[in-house]
């Protein structure tokens, strides 16, 4: 028994008013006649058939298509001014979650520095949430603000206690010794010494 092509030609056999009524239907909301014809299994030439007996193609329901699309934005921009109210006090959600509230008495408010690293902080919630777009521009104020501080990003934001303590625990227990750290390499060098004697 031998297999049908994996794009075997159209069957001919009837289909259903109802049937072509979907075709039709499809063709009209955006299909192509080579897509319907695959989907349905017909000859793209009855589909063309089809639509232009139901005056349905592209050209004589188009406009209708596009009054009723228009109709359908305006309602939808209306229902959501009605529930957010004017355009311009809006905000978009995405960008609600960056920023905490600041607190009221906030001395850092205004000082470059801490902006920079709220930026900094921002920007990092920005990727964490796939928001590009936003953590390339958070990314961009922090060092407007670092620039402005005449400071740079690495001395701008500054690790807490915290990380700085389990930084140190993790570099002591894999055992890493700074090469660039004096007061270990001379008394490395006075053992070094005392071995050669």
């Amino acid at each position: 028994m031998a297999k049908a092509p994996p794009e075997a030609p159209a069957t001919y056999f009837r289909l259903s008013d109802e049937t072509w009524a979907l075709i039709v239907e499809e063709y009209a909301n955006g299909a192509t006649a080579k897509q319907l014809g695959a989907k349905w299994k017909v000859a793209p030439n009855s589909v063309y058939r089809h639509v232009s007996a139901a005056k349905m193609t592209k050209r004589d329901c188009g406009d209708q298509r596009a009054r009723a699309h228009a109709k359908a934005v305006t309602l939808a921009a209306k229902a959501r001014d009605a529930k957010l109210g004017p355009r311009g006090e809006t905000v978009e959600p995405a960008l609600t979650t960056l920023f905490a509230p600041p607190p009221d008495d906030d001395p850092d408010a205004g000082d470059p520095g801490a902006l920079a690293k709220a930026a900094i902080l921002a920007s990092g919630r920005a990727m964490k949430g796939r928001l590009w777009a936003e953590a390339k521009a958070l990314a961009g104020l922090a060092e407007a603000y670092a620039r402005l501080s005449e400071r740079t990003i690495e001395e701008v934001y500054r690790p807490s206690p915290q990380d700085m303590a389990a930084q140190a625990f993790l570099l002591e227990k894999l055992g890493y010794r700074d090469p660039y750290d004096e007061d270990e390499d001379e008394g490395q060098d006075e053992d070094r010494g005392d071995r050669r004697r």
